[in-house]
């Protein structure tokens, strides 16, 4: 099967993540931008479309520039892609379904175009989406989003996919008694992926550990791009099957709150989609595959989800203080944090009045913002 006949698990969520975050991104960034215009930019666009006609993410995007038109938002895309059969391709997907759409599309590199791309979007909020097949562009680049953009509003935010099969395969030359002419190439260009030769040392730390290894790059990376730029960040290990390593691992930076929250809100959505992609193809061709046994799995999830934050809320109020939910996001989330939303905040948050808070979570839609008083 050729990758684009069709999606594995890991696209699946990906793309699930994206659907369910461009909308309140755009929506809520969009409100006071200029002409409410967004911008996103697909850095790997790749061809639009899967050939069994799946949406890849320019197909993603354009339906939702579409979709957002409806709330009085202009998403803008822009699109850059280097291989000349998935640039035609690419081509004929915007003329079927986005020629009416506000977007440009860019022959070539990320990495030529990022400078032109990012003045294109200056002064409107925008996100970065970079999604190569390999190793990443030099971490210079990449933290040259945040720096060409202040602090304060238009809202900047990146959403990088960190291949840890590259990574692997480029942290085996470390060990390897081989003698390769091209190794020092290929480390220099990780080198300058993550900013330095810092993750050689990072990776031979742990032996032969190699999960921890790979983890402790990906999160030492990340913490150093967000630091550098003063963003909060979460890292996610992407999978094809839960029990199979991880293919790549989604790296999201935000400098403002509600980013972070509503990209949880996103990732916990996507997971579930995940998961039932994942079930329906472990099933396939079985007598086991029926939908009440996927939803009495999810149910038995949620449960656990709400029992953790539960009883994190009820040793937080313990200590005789309010607690801001948004300040206290990881405690109060716990081991849930990544995986339940905020309707499990809710059911949670209701057991415990009147008993245990005065606050009741009734007719309240914004619980991450809300203070939470002891009874």
């Amino acid at each position: 099967m050729g990758f684009f006949e069709g999606k594995k698990p890991a696209a699946i969520l990906k793309h699930a993540i994206i659907d369910k975050y461009v909308s309140p991104f755009v929506g809520k960034t969009g409100l006071y931008s200029p002409g409410h215009r967004v911008a996103i930019v697909d850095g790997y666009a790749g061809e639009g479309r899967y050939d069994n006609g799946d949406e890849a993410s320019p197909a993603l995007l354009l339906r939702k520039a579409r979709e957002l038109q409806a709330i009085n938002r202009q998403l803008e895309c822009y699109f850059v892609e280097s291989h000349p059969q998935s640039l035609a391709r690419l081509r004929q997907v915007i003329a079927a379904e986005g020629a009416e759409l506000p977007m440009q599309v860019f022959p070539g590199s990320i990495e030529d175009h990022l400078d032109d791309l990012l003045t294109l979007v200056k002064g409107i909020p925008a996100l970065v989406y970079l999604d190569p097949f390999g190793v990443m562009i030099p971490f210079q680049k990449a933290a040259q989003v945040f720096a060409q953009r202040p602090s304060q509003p238009p809202a900047t935010e990146m959403l990088i996919n960190f291949s840890a099969v590259g990574l692997r395969r480029v942290a085996g030359l470390l060990t390897s008694t081989k003698d390769s002419p091209g190794t020092p190439a290929t480390l220099a260009r990780m080198d300058a992926a993550c900013g330095g030769d810092w993750w050689q040392k990072v990776w031979l730390d742990h032996g032969e550990d190699r999960v921890r290894a790979e983890e402790a790059v990906v999160v030492e990376y990340t913490r150093r791009l967000a630091t550098d730029q003063r963003c909060s960040w979460c890292v996610t290990p992407v999978r094809n099957r839960a029990h199979h390593k991880p293919v790549y691992y989604l790296v999201f930076l935000t400098r403002h709150r509600d980013g972070f929250t509503e990209f949880a809100e996103a990732l916990s959505l996507g997971l579930a989609q995940w998961r039932k992609a994942v079930y329906d193809l472990e099933n396939a061709d079985t007598l086991f595959a029926d939908e009440a046994t996927f939803l009495a799995s999810e149910q038995a999830l949620e449960n656990g989800w709400i029992n953790e934050i539960e009883q994190n809320l009820r040793r937080l109020l313990g200590e005789g203080k309010p607690v801001a939910i948004s300040k206290r996001y990881s405690e109060v989330y716990g081991k849930a944090a990544g995986q339940a939303r905020q309707t499990h905040l809710r059911k949670a948050w209701t057991r415990l009045y009147p008993d245990v808070t005065r606050t009741s979570p009734r007719g309240k839609k914004k619980l991450l913002q809300e203070l939470i008083e002891p009874a």
